[in-house]
């Protein structure tokens, strides 16, 4: 009798915290959410906070199953699971730990539209199963679970007004790019800040899918798309078999809180790209060159730089070229660029020290100074840069602050420096 007391007291307590971060990891998970103006923070920036309720919810949720399993096993009530109401919250349960096994990095990222697809429909069934689970108003939970469910589709309506509402006029004409990107050009602008991102819907594609990328312009709206598999390797084919086609969309956004680098007294902008073409921007990188205030250092990270890479003539030069391709077997990094030797002279070979650079910069600063750094690129990159701005010698130097961009919408802006970090 003790240890089924006990069970019920601990399954009680541990039931209680799961509901707790339900309501919590929903919130945190709303584009829309409440939290963003309270924080100063956009969604994605509190993703890692949702992932932590997330989490929470469902350990706590098994221990509660689990505890009340083994006291009433303990009291020879199992039978009481065949009731509807036992039953519904054993199937809450397991659709939560599907959910939690669906959220790892390799699935994540090889699986997306899986992902979200098991996320919005196990979340749903949740939502019924959990108010199954307990019905009575008395108890509180079915109140907090309906009143969970009017904020998650007041974020849904709030979306689609926003898909409405940017659909009317609006075509997107795509390119391909010859590194095999694929350039998304919208017919109307959106207000806000370019590197925000916004979440992309073509019908003829992708009927009940929007899918989230960064945007590079915002007069009118323009997405730079690196093709992989589902929604963006159909999207490419589309490209390739007839360029500038233009196709009915709409966008859910935008979203982001983009720093303003024109506020800080110096930046450091740091970018890795797979298969990066510079011939679409050689003009602006040839402007970059010839300004006295900006130092450009480009990196190929394997080859010889003097037979395989080709950059085109960032100056106005004969026109003589060649065409090749250096490989990187990590990355599948291969740059396709055209240049005279000349132009060679800013393009190094091998890995960058970003320390070094990083340091050349902040050391001399005044300790008042603000200084930005903004990275975008693969994790392994974004934790060198984030290391390099941990070291103790900035805890009493400039602030500095630092945005970075992932893939798979993993956005984080911290800032570093004068002995504070926040993420």
């Amino acid at each position: 009798m003790c240890i089924y007391v006990l069970g019920c007291i601990v399954s009680d307590y541990f039931s209680r915290i799961s509901v707790a971060n339900f309501v919590l990891l929903v919130f945190l998970a709303l584009r829309n959410t409440p939290l963003a103006p309270l924080s100063g923070s956009s969604y994605e920036k509190l993703r890692p906070l949702h992932k932590t309720a997330g989490y929470t919810c469902i350990v706590t949720s098994v221990i509660h199953g689990i505890t009340y399993a083994t006291a009433w096993s303990q009291a020879g009530h199992l039978h009481k699971f065949r009731e509807l109401e036992y039953l519904a919250g054993g199937i809450a349960g397991l659709a939560m730990v599907v959910i939690g096994a669906s959220t790892f990095t390799w699935f994540f990222r090889r699986s997306y539209e899986v992902f979200y697809f098991i996320h919005l429909a196990l979340f749903i069934l949740i939502i019924i199963m959990v108010a199954l689970h307990r019905p009575k108003i008395s108890t509180k939970s079915v109140t907090i679970i309906i009143f969970i469910a009017c904020a998650w589709s007041l974020d849904r309506l709030f979306r689609l007004a926003k898909i409405c509402w940017n659909f009317y006029g609006n075509y997107a004409s795509i390119t391909p790019m010859s590194d095999g990107a694929v350039r998304v050009k919208l017919s109307r602008d959106l207000k806000c800040k370019p590197g925000s991102h916004a979440f992309l819907w073509i019908p003829s594609l992708r009927l009940f899918e929007t899918h989230p990328f960064t945007l590079v312009c915002n007069e009118p709206a323009e997405f730079l798309i690196r093709p992989y598999d589902g929604f963006t390797s159909d999207l490419l084919k589309a490209a390739q078999r007839q360029p500038g086609k233009k196709l009915r969309c709409s966008l859910d956004g935008a979203y982001g809180q983009i720093p303003s680098f024109m506020d800080f007294d110096s930046v450091v902008l740091v970018a890795v790209k797979s298969q990066a073409s510079l011939e679409w921007f050689g003009k602006e990188l040839q402007e970059l060159r010839e300004s006295g205030k900006v130092n450009l250092h480009i990196y190929v990270t394997q080859g010889d730089l003097e037979k395989s890479i080709e950059v085109e003539s960032l100056h106005a030069a004969d026109g003589s070229s060649s065409e090749s391709s250096v490989p990187d077997p990590e990355k599948g990094f291969s740059i396709n660029e055209a240049s005279t030797k000349d132009d060679l002279q800013g393009i190094r070979k091998g890995r960058p020290d970003l320390e070094a650079h990083i340091a050349s910069l902040i050391e001399p600063c005044a300790a008042e100074s603000h200084i930005g750094v903004g990275a975008c690129g693969p994790a392994n990159m974004l934790n060198i840069t984030r290391k390099a701005l941990s070291r103790s010698i900035y805890d009493s130097g400039p602030s500095i602050s630092f945005h970075t961009e992932v893939s798979h919408m993993e956005f984080q802006f911290w800032e570093v420096g004068s002995g504070w970090c926040n993420g």
